[in-house]
């Protein structure tokens, strides 16, 4: 066993390049949105209180955004290593936190999927996917890797990574599909939660 991934492993991580590509997207929107409402400002655009008010917090929340954007890109390259990320090699899945690696080998594996929620909405047509995450299902319990663990029904216990980044469930399914072939079970809709993108 490898103390870490082979060079072809195929990796998901929360502080890769996409990420801070979309930071620094979010700065320059943030950005052009502030300095147009500032324009208003400075044009009289706003002319009546309530518009002032209104105008006042949206520039001031652009703002914010901008900065809280700028500082998470700034701040990225310093954190990367200590976000999560996950990776799918001829070992096994291999699960970093906070610098530190596990190993889930393949033979300690049923499946491997991604689960996805649909959102509540007032009309079924209206419900998208959303919120995906690789799961992998255990033959036996792994203590050591308890941070990843979640137990929802219908599917049961399995260990947890949230894709932010969308697009990397297809290279993650392909990896599977490679180096564990018959491991790879689909994807599929999990139960709803409130607890957000990051929430198990």
């Amino acid at each position: 066993m490898h103390p870490v991934p082979a060079a072809e492993a195929v990796w998901s991580r929360h502080g890769g390049r996409r990420h801070a590509l979309r930071l620094l997207l979010g700065v320059a929107l943030f950005a052009v949105l502030t300095l147009l409402l500032v324009n208003a400002f400075r044009t009289g655009d706003f002319e009546q209180t309530a518009e002032k008010v209104i105008g006042g917090v949206m520039t001031c929340g652009c703002a914010l955004l901008c900065l809280g954007c700028a500082y998470a890109a700034a701040t990225l390259p310093r954190r990367a290593h200590l976000l999560p990320g996950v990776a799918v090699d001829a070992t096994g899945v291999w699960w970093l936190r906070e610098g530190r690696l596990q190993v889930t080998l393949w033979d300690e594996i049923g499946g491997v999927g991604v689960g996805y929620l649909r959102a509540p909405r007032l009309s079924d047509s209206l419900r998208i996917k959303e919120n995906y995450a690789l799961e992998v299902y255990l033959r036996h319990e792994r203590p050591d890797l308890a941070a990843w663990h979640v137990d929802e029904p219908p599917q049961g216990p399995r260990l947890r990574y949230v894709l932010l980044a969308g697009g990397d469930r297809r290279a993650l399914e392909t990896a599977v599909g490679r180096f564990a072939p018959g491991r790879w079970i689909g994807e599929y809709e999990r139960r709803w939660t409130r607890l957000g993108p990051l929430g198990k």
